[in-house]
């Protein structure tokens, strides 16, 4: 088997910010942080201005604190997904328990039918064990009755073949080729 390497990660071009508001940022800090830290910040100091008022002075590190760690956390590289933010990563598990896979009909067209609550809290109590064993939630979260999931069909399944051919054999397979397209050529001219 043949080994490659990828070198776009040494490539990886991002914009900075080096002025804001005529203030020297050095380096700069990039500017997909500055958009999360503008996007996480105004939302979370909107509700805490709408829930709970002007923080007194005690409680300054805690209107300041939450959006700047989630900043400095979600803007970091995953560990898993090295081309995407922990911040997307962290969005797209959100979106899939809350709207779970859904098919594509007619090339995304057609609207796929909606699996329900049913469905995303099966996932949910999958994902925590405990949810099913706490009183009152045993029938929310519990995996009783038909699987919401086969509601359009069985799934189609497929046995993809996977080859990799080197340099020496496609020139084995061109070399064939071209003797079966001069035998068929001569052929026909006698």
């Amino acid at each position: 088997m043949r080994l490659t390497h990828t070198y776009t990660r040494h490539w990886d071009i991002e914009t900075r910010q080096h002025e804001l508001l005529g203030i020297d940022l050095g380096e700069g800090i990039p500017r997909k942080t500055l958009r999360y830290a503008a996007a996480i910040c105004g939302t979370w100091w909107a509700l805490w201005l709408l829930l709970f008022g002007f923080p007194p002075a005690r409680a300054v590190s805690l209107f300041l604190a939450p959006p700047i760690a989630l900043t400095w956390a979600g803007s970091k590289r995953s560990a898993t997904y090295w081309r995407r933010t922990n911040l997307l990563v962290w969005s797209v598990r959100i979106a899939y328990l809350l709207r779970g896979i859904q098919p594509v009909l007619g090339r995304g067209r057609i609207p796929g039918p909606r699996l329900g609550l049913r469905l995303r809290a099966r996932r949910l109590g999958e994902r925590v064990p405990q949810l099913p064993r706490m009183p009152g939630l045993e029938g929310l979260f519990g995996s009783e009755g038909p699987d919401a999931t086969h509601t359009d069909g069985e799934p189609f399944r497929t046995r993809p073949r996977v080859r990799l051919y080197g340099p020496d054999a496609v020139a084995k397979s061109h070399r064939k080729r071209r003797r079966r397209t001069t035998t068929t050529t001569s052929t026909k001219e006698s």
